[in-house]
């Protein structure tokens, strides 16, 4: 099994999220993946037989981000659909459009370890860097 390409930090009750990814794409890529593994320790149970399209719009890819994260969290809680990947067709500084793909949660086969309330603004961070993006995020449980 490969290395996750981002990673889980305590955060005073809350948990951060951190990623390196070569693109903008995959950075909102990984934090889908990162947030269902942060939501179920099981994110390989999440077979991917249902789609969502998304168009969403922030301020910058900091907002955007957040936002992304809102919305998975919003589609969990309200319509019972866990994301486990993202195919972006379009971004830029501040759209995302692409294909939610993931499947109607059942607790039978979805243990939910953490929940989560929702993404906020505090210390996030959307940065491209030489070689990538580097990308923070916190969820509030």
């Amino acid at each position: 099994m490969s290395p996750m390409p981002y990673r889980f930090l305590d955060h005073t009750g809350d948990f951060a999220i951190e990623l390196e990814a070569a693109d903008a794409p995959e950075a909102y890529g990984l934090a889908t993946r990162a947030l269902l593994h942060l939501l179920t320790d099981a994110p390989e149970t999440v077979r991917e037989t249902t789609t969502r399209d998304i168009a969403l719009e922030g301020v910058d890819p900091t907002d955007l981000l957040i936002t992304l994260g809102n919305e998975l969290l919003f589609l969990f809680e309200v319509e019972g659909f866990l994301a486990a990947r993202l195919d972006v067709e379009h971004c830029d500084d501040d759209t995302l459009e692409g294909t939610l793909h993931g499947a109607p949660y059942d607790p039978a086969h979805h243990p939910i370890a953490r929940p989560a309330k929702a993404v906020t603004h505090h210390d996030a961070r959307f940065e491209a860097r030489e070689g990538g993006v580097h990308a923070r995020f916190v969820v509030d449980l």
